[in-house]
C-alpha cells in the first residue's frame, strides 16, 4: 500500500490531464461561432482543429522521453505553462492567424503532458491494480472533454464574450493546477541523473515488442480517430442532423460521447487488454454504420445513440491500448514508449479531422460522413483481427 503522498500525487496528475483534455476541447464547441461570425470553411475549422495534434506529435517525436530525464513534475509543470499561454491567445485572438497559434501552444502543452502523465499515473498507482492507471487516463480525457462542452456551452449561451470568457476560466484553472504540481514528489528515474545525456526521442520501440506496439497504438489511435471525427466536427454535424442552432443542446448532444467514455474506461479497467480492446473495436465500427444512418436519415435518435456506442468503444479501444503499452514498459523508458504510442494515434486524430473538413467542404457532410466511416472502419477491423493474430503468450504473460 502506498502512502498518501503518493496517492495524493496520483490525483493531482489524473486533474492535469483533465485540464489538458479541456484545453484540447474547449475550442470544439466554439467552432461554429468562428465559422459563422469569421465566414470560416469547414476545412479551415478542422486545419485549426488538426494543428493540435500536428504539435503534439513533433513534441513527442523530439522530446517525448524528456520527463525520463528531468522528471514527471518538471514536464508536467511546462506541459501547463504552454497551454497556459494557449489559453490567452485563444481569449485575446483578433483573427484567424492567432487561432492557428493557440492551437499549436496547446498541442506543445498536452504533448509535453500526455506521455508524462500517463507514465506518472503508473509511477504514483496507488493500487495493486496494474491497469487501473489506464482506466483512469482514458476517464481524464472523458471528464476533460465534458467539462469543455457542457461548460463551454454554458458560458457561450448565458455569458458576454463568448468567444473569449471560456478561456479566461480556463487560464485561470490552469494558473492553479500550475501551483499544485509543485507539490507532486521529485520523482527520480534511472537517467534523473544523467540530464546531458539527452537526445530527441524518436521512436525507439525495444526488440520483440514491436507487435505489442503496433496493437497498442492501433487501439489507441482508432479511439483518437474516432474522438477526432467528432470534436472536430461534431457540433457542426449536430447542428445539420438535429436540426437546432441551441448551441446548449449540442453541447448536452456531444456531451454524451464523453460521459459513455468514462463508463467504458471503468469497465475496460477490470478487463485484460486484449478483450477490452476487441470490444472496442467492435463497438467503434457499429458506431460508424450508426452515424451514417443518421446522418442520411437526419435521425436526432440514431445520432444520440451513435454518442452512446461510441463513447464506450473509445472507452474500451484506449483503456485497453494504454494498458497493454504500460504492461511492457519498461521503467527507464516508460515515458518515451507510451509517447511513441501517442504519436500514431495523434496522427490518426489529425488526420480523420482534417481529411473530415476538407471532404465536408467539398462535398459536403454526407459525402464526408460516409468516406471518413470506411477509412476508420477499415482500420478498426484491421485492429481487431491483430489481436486475434498476435501472441496472447506475450500479453498474458506480465
Amino acid at each position: 500500500m502506498k502512502g498518501k503522498s503518493t496517492k495524493a500525487a496520483f490525483w493531482i496528475v489524473a486533474w492535469v490531464l483533465v485540464l489538458c483534455l479541456w484545453s484540447s476541447a474547449a475550442p470544439s464547441i466554439v467552432f461554429p461561432l468562428y465559422a459563422t461570425d469569421w465566414h470560416l470553411s469547414k476545412s479551415t475549422t478542422t486545419g485549426i482543429f488538426a494543428m493540435y495534434p500536428i504539435a503534439i506529435i513533433f513534441v513527442l517525436v523530439m522530446v517525448g522521453n524528456i520527463s525520463d530525464y528531468i522528471g514527471r513534475r518538471m514536464t508536467l509543470m511546462i506541459g501547463l505553462i504552454f497551454l497556459l499561454f494557449g489559453a490567452v491567445v485563444f481569449a485575446l485572438a483578433p483573427n484567424l492567424h492567432w487561432l492557428f497559434v493557440a492551437r499549436a501552444l496547446q498541442g506543445f502543452g498536452v504533448g509535453l503532458t500526455s506521455g508524462a502523465g500517463a507514465a506518472a499515473l503508473v509511477e504514483f498507482n496507488p493500487t495493486s491494480n496494474t491497469k487501473f492507471p489506464g482506466s483512469i487516463n482514458t476517464i481524464t480525457q472523458a471528464v476533460g472533454v465534458f467539462i469543455a462542452l457542457i461548460l463551454g456551452a454554458i458560458l457561450i449561451k448565458y455569458e458576454p464574450f463568448p468567444l473569449h470568457l471560456s478561456y479566461w476560466v480556463l487560464f485561470l484553472l490552469i494558473f492553479v493546477s500550475i501551483i499544485l504540481c509543485l507539490f507532486l514528489p521529485k520523482n527520480q528515474t534511472s537517467r534523473s541523473g544523467s540530464k546531458s545525456n539527452w537526445k530527441p526521442a524518436g521512436i525507439k520501440i525495444p526488440k520483440g515488442l514491436w507487435g505489442i506496439y503496433l496493437l497498442a497504438a492501433l487501439a489507441v489511435g482508432i479511439g483518437f480517430a474516432y474522438g477526432g471525427i467528432f470534436l472536430s466536427l461534431g457540433a457542426q454535424i449536430a447542428r445539420d442532423v438535429v436540426g437546432t442552432k441551441d448551441i446548449l443542446v449540442i453541447g448536452m448532444v456531444l456531451s454524451i460521447l464523453s460521459v459513455l467514455i468514462a463508463v467504458g474506461a471503468t469497465i475496460a479497467g477490470r478487463m485484460s487488454p486484449l478483450p477490452s480492446i476487441r470490444v472496442g473495436t467492435l463497438l467503434i465500427g457499429s458506431t460508424l454504420v450508426i452515424l451514417v444512418m443518421a446522418s442520411e436519415m437526419h435521425s436526432f435518435i440514431l445520432f444520440v445513440i451513435s454518442s452512446i456506442t461510441g463513447g464506450l468503444g473509445y472507452g474500451f479501444s484506449v483503456t485497453g491500448g494504454i494498458g497493454l503499452a504500460a504492461m511492457y514498459a519498461s521503467p527507464e523508458n516508460k515515458a518515451q514508449f507510451l509517447s511513441s504510442v501517442f504519436v500514431v494515434s495523434y496522427l490518426f486524430q489529425g488526420a480523420s479531422a482534417f481529411g473530415g473538413g476538407l471532404a465536408s467542404t467539398a462535398y459536403g457532410f454526407s459525402y464526408a460522413i460516409w468516406m471518413l466511416s470506411i477509412v476508420v472502419g477499415s482500420i478498426a477491423l484491421i485492429t481487431l483481427l491483430s489481436t486475434l493474430m498476435i501472441n496472447k503468450k506475450m500479453v498474458y504473460a506480465k
